[in-house]
């Protein structure tokens, strides 16, 4: 893990290379130089200031926010922290290089680095939101009003906003600990809404920054397109640049500035050229900097990590506090992803992929300084994890040579692998510096979601059936937020797993938990909640989840893994829900509405001949592909590349198994069999008293099963449920009889 940043640097500079080449090809390398060359003296000039003073401003915003949480270090430390942090995003993504680089000079003042990593966050999300506004009304003034606005509705923007404030709400309302309840009562004071609204001031002012370097090169070359023109042009190209998808924006930037800027009637090399000015010009003032970074000094005492004592929040450990904030944040959002058309297939982006960055970020540069990897149950987890990567980028080089670089393979795929190690950190987080609590919120926060979800979405469907809602802003199946109904069962299911494996020690009242309405009626409460969960299966239509969950129903209750009364219980609970939303209110909306959607009924249809037999046509073909390459398979996205001369457009293998073989070979295949039966092993000596090892068991059995008809191996809560039934904390070690040496 300690070398993958070095590995997903290069290929994200790979990424950003291609993205600039394509900018380049559309603009003309011509015209773009000549462009360049017409910049005149004050405008370079205006644009390193600007930049110069954005980074004074962001060092200053750092000092701030290490201060609010009882960390004072001198303005210079801060700075040079800033400094490291962005110089090492030149050569990484810029989350995971800001974590690195800071880390760097803050851990010698005893900052662990999920608190770091959870800093970033925070100056994330604030620039999200102000940059993000800046987007909205550019693209307003550039773009139809009308199309801005269709745009949020198909991703459902809107519905995604109030269903994650839902999700975080009713998991903060049934089942905060008393920790949680101290967090949020300090977040609430004046203090702390005073500190926000300071972030979020100097945060614009960062912006208009940013945005007035854009403007003054955009003046310096076309004057007569006017201010507010080249502004909302501006605001559009920086929220893309500050995605975190590439090197330093480097690539995003340019094609989103050719995008912008020609609806304003600047030509591609000209807007081409302001773009790489820019960027020139943000790395020579990181440059020109960074040997202050590097500077000596002497050591300063810094306060105990926790809370300023005249906070609210009361003294509560700073790592604590920022594992939550990772923690909680990247559980609910791992439901929500939206699919990003490329060319040569479709690219999902969760909104938790951020947070897992973080999480790899922070656990890597943990495991560097200390000197000491990851510790997980599953003894040679981390070369498992090692040879995985391997297999990948083996596969991704052979593909390569058949059909050249594709985003698919590269971003999807190969970078994928290193979202999912994210995914996996989490739960190395969680147990080091929360322990039980950790588990515990974990597993209640992914239920608590995964119910709000269901009944959120059967409602919606419901009230679009009965035509009082826009049906437009409904999918035809539902889905959840994942985009395919398959996905949202397959997120259900591992949410069922987690929640039958550690049922009796989530309906142990503890006296630190805060048990809501539900307090003496605990185990009812938890078995409604499976019910939901089970019934949003079935609402879904999908038939690999209903066979699968059935599956994983009767081999839990004979094998003990499950309560059997809160089986009985969650079916009763399940079979009620369903009965109402399937049955029950469409037929009162029948009776009372005046006119209902017929294809809109909250119960998808099971059935679908028109994607069936291209489902099956993926399986036959890929057998066919390991056929014709039986023990190196055809190489990483060679399937989905060709798949558009069999099929209407690019589709997957329908099938893990499939696809395993069809573009890595036995070889490949049995590595990876080899891997899974290891992990059986390793789970079954350790035994199954423990509910993680029984999670463990369950989640393999439904990966394997579901995996039979859909593709599945990408699925970020698989990763994140299995991280957190096998990390153990830092320190830790399994001795080889699989317990747990501290």
């Amino acid at each position: 893990m300690i070398k993958s940043k070095w590995v997903k640097g290069g290929f994200l500079i790979l990424l950003s290379v291609l993205l600039l080449s394509t900018g380049f090809w559309i603009a003309g390398t011509d015209k773009v130089l000549h462009d360049l060359k017409q910049f005149p003296a004050w405008v370079v000039v205006g644009v390193l200031t600007a930049f110069a003073l954005n980074l004074a401003v962001v060092s200053f915003r750092l000092g701030r926010l290490l201060k609010y949480f009882g960390v004072t270090v001198p303005h210079g430390i801060a700075t040079k922290a800033s400094l490291q942090g962005h110089f090492a995003s030149l050569f990484l993504i810029s989350l995971f290089g800001q974590v690195a680089g800071r880390q760097a000079v803050l851990r010698r003042y005893g900052t662990p680095s999920v608190f770091v990593a959870s800093l970033t966050a925070i100056e994330r999300a604030v620039l999200f939101v102000v940059s993000g506004g800046f987007c909205f009304l550019g693209s307003a003034r550039l773009l139809d009003v009308s199309k801005v606005a269709a745009f949020f509705d198909k991703i459902s923007f809107t519905q995604m906003f109030l269903a994650t404030a839902l999700c975080l709400l009713a998991s903060l309302w049934f089942c905060r600990s008393g920790f949680e309840t101290q967090l949020l009562t300090g977040m609430r004071s004046k203090q702390s809404i005073g500190r926000f609204f300071e972030i979020t001031a100097i945060t614009f002012v960062t912006q208009v920054l940013v945005l007035g370097a854009f403007v003054i090169a955009g003046l310096g070359l076309a004057p007569e397109i006017g201010f507010w023109n080249y502004l909302a042009a501006a605001a559009i190209t920086s929220f893309a640049a500050s995605l975190p998808i590439s090197v330093n924006g480097w690539g995003v930037r340019e094609l989103t500035a050719v995008f912008a800027f020609g609806h304003i009637g600047m030509p591609p090399s000209s807007a081409l050229a302001i773009s790489i000015l820019v960027g020139l010009c943000s790395t020579a003032v990181i440059l020109a900097e960074f040997p202050y970074a590097l500077s000596r000094h002497g050591a300063v005492a810094g306060e105990d990590l926790h809370l300023s004592g005249n906070a609210t929040l009361g003294r509560l450990p700073i790592e604590k506090i920022a594992t939550w904030g990772l923690v909680i944040a990247g559980t609910v959002l791992t439901f929500f992803q939206i699919h990003l058309p490329l060319h040569g297939g479709v690219i999902n982006l969760n909104f938790a992929d951020a947070f897992a960055v973080l999480a790899l970020a922070s656990v890597a540069t943990h495991a560097f300084f200390s000197r000491s990897l990851p510790v997980w149950s599953v003894p040679k987890f981390n070369l498992l994890l090692v040879a995985v990567g391997l297999l990948l980028l083996f596969s991704f080089l052979h593909g390569v040579q058949v059909i050249g670089v594709t985003q698919w393979a590269l971003a999807g795929r190969l970078l994928g692998w290193l979202i999912l190690l994210g995914y996996l950190s989490m739960g190395v987080l969680a147990v080091s510096y929360l322990g039980k609590l950790g588990i515990r919120r974990f597993i209640e926060t992914l239920v608590a979601s995964a119910v709000v979800i269901v009944l959120f979405q059967a409602i919606i469907r419901w009230l679009a059936y009965s035509g009082w809602i826009d049906p437009s802003a409904v999918t035809l199946k539902l889905e959840g937020y994942s985009g395919n109904r398959n996905s949202f069962a397959f997120q259900l299911l591992t949410c069922s797993v987690l929640l039958i494996a550690y049922f009796r020690y989530l309906s142990k009242s503890a006296s630190q938990v805060r048990l809501g309405p539900f307090g003496g009626q605990r185990d009812i409460f938890l078995a409604a909640g499976h019910g939901a969960i089970l019934a949003g299966v079935v609402l879904s239509g999908s038939r690999a989840g209903i066979l699968t969950g059935i599956i994983l129903l009767a081999f839990a209750g004979l094998a003990g893994f499950a309560n059997r009364r809160m089986l009985l219980r969650s079916l009763i609970f399940g079979i009620l829900i369903w009965l109402i939303f399937a049955w029950l209110l469409p037929w009162g909306s029948q009776l009372f509405a005046e006119q209902v959607v017929s294809h809109l009924e909250v119960q998808s249809v099971f059935f679908d001949e028109r994607s069936d037999p291209e489902r099956w046509g993926t399986i036959l073909r890929g057998f066919e592909m390991w056929r014709d390459a039986p023990w190196f398979g055809a190489g990483l996205g060679v399937f989905i590349e060709m798949s558009s001369q069999w099929f209407k457009q690019p589709i997957v293998i329908h099938s893990t198994p499939v696809w395993i073989l069809a573009e890595f070979g036995i070889l490949g295949a049995a590595a990876l069999s080899a891997a899974l039966i290891w992990i059986l092993v390793s789970v079954a000596r350790a035994g199954f008293t423990k509910p993680q090892n029984r999670a463990v068991i369950m989640l393999l059995g439904v990966f394997a099963i579901f995996g039979l008809v859909h593709e599945i191996f990408y699925q970020r809560i698989f990763w994140l449920g299995l991280g957190f039934c096998i990390a153990l904390p830092f320190h830790a070690r399994p001795s080889a009889s699989g317990r747990v040496r501290h």
